[in-house]
């Protein structure tokens, strides 16, 4: 059982080559969501859907935050620079509108919200992964033949 749980808990190099995968993939889809920072119609049309729809406080300020959380999350992601705070921006972002817009229905209108959350919750635990502006700048070492784990 121990020797199980050490295999889940230590990623290999594989799942380090995995994540950046992953990672890039999540962040070009948030940039392409968080692009509609510069749209102002589309701002608005948000900020109505929080206003009338959620009830939502500061509805104009919301959408912005969400817009803006997205956008700059997904550059962080795609980049591999700050990955976790990137992530967890995203993260928030997505867990807000599974029980807010998504009603908590996480088989129905919140699927792709609680998706997208996990995802970001996995890129947390896991870093940004060999192939990173993490990884460059702040030199973190992978070496492959201790099963990936940081040094």
């Amino acid at each position: 059982m121990m020797k199980m749980l050490k295999q889940i808990i230590n990623p290999n190099p594989i799942s380090l080559n995995a994540i950046v995968l992953v990672r890039i993939i999540v962040g070009a889809y948030f940039i392409m969501h968080g692009h509609e920072l510069f749209n102002t119609k589309a701002m608005e049309g948000f900020a109505g859907y929080l206003k009338t729809d959620l009830n939502f406080p500061l509805p104009t300020f919301m959408a912005y935050l969400r817009t803006s959380a997205e956008l700059f999350g997904g550059i962080m992601l795609l980049l591999g620079l700050f990955t976790r705070i990137g992530a967890f921006l995203i993260m928030i972002t997505m867990l807000v509108a599974t029980f807010t817009a998504g009603k908590g229905d996480l088989l129905g209108e919140a699927e792709f919200t609680i998706i997208y959350a996990t995802l970001c919750f996995t890129i947390i635990l896991v870093g940004a992964g060999k192939f990173s502006l993490d990884n460059f700048l702040f030199k973190r070492k992978f070496d492959e033949t201790s099963k990936g784990q940081e040094k």
